[in-house]
């Protein structure tokens, strides 16, 4: 379902702020929204919302939660992800980038070239991010050598 604050937006990103009105965010008051869109998959876009956990390690991205859904449906190509953010008083945080670990999970299933939309952002890739990912075949040079 589309409202009003929905309108002239990347749909998306749409997607991702409904995603985020279902963050369970008691601690930090900031609630994250993600969609994921994989290759071959049809329908809506597989979403994800952050959900804390008072021991805060225990806590899961709402990135992390949108790509494994698309996992658990069978899905392995991510091609485009879409991130949003609103604080505790509910002002969009534009500036929200994913973590580092999401930023990984991010690379374990899309490519350098994976499309990262930050609402109120931009438009970036993931290698913009992460440029030297851990995975099959990625070197990472060893210091001193």
């Amino acid at each position: 379902m589309t409202d009003a604050r929905d309108h002239d937006v990347d749909p998306l990103v749409a997607a991702a702020r409904r995603a985020a009105d279902n963050a369970h965010a008691p601690y930090s008051g900031w609630h994250v929204g993600a969609a994921a869109v994989f290759a071959g998959a049809e329908g809506p876009p597989f979403v994800g919302a952050n959900v804390e956990n008072s021991s805060y390690g225990l806590t899961i991205c709402a990135e992390r939660t949108a790509i494994s859904a698309g996992v658990v449906a069978g899905h392995r190509r991510l091609v485009r992800l879409a991130l949003t953010c609103t604080d505790a008083a509910g002002d969009r945080v534009r500036g929200i980038v994913p973590c580092g670990a999401c930023l990984q999970v991010i690379a374990e299933f899309g490519t350098p070239d994976t499309a990262i939309v930050i609402d109120g952002g931009g438009t970036f890739r993931l290698a913009d991010f992460l440029p030297r990912p851990f995975g099959t075949g990625v070197t990472v040079p060893r210091q001193g050598t």
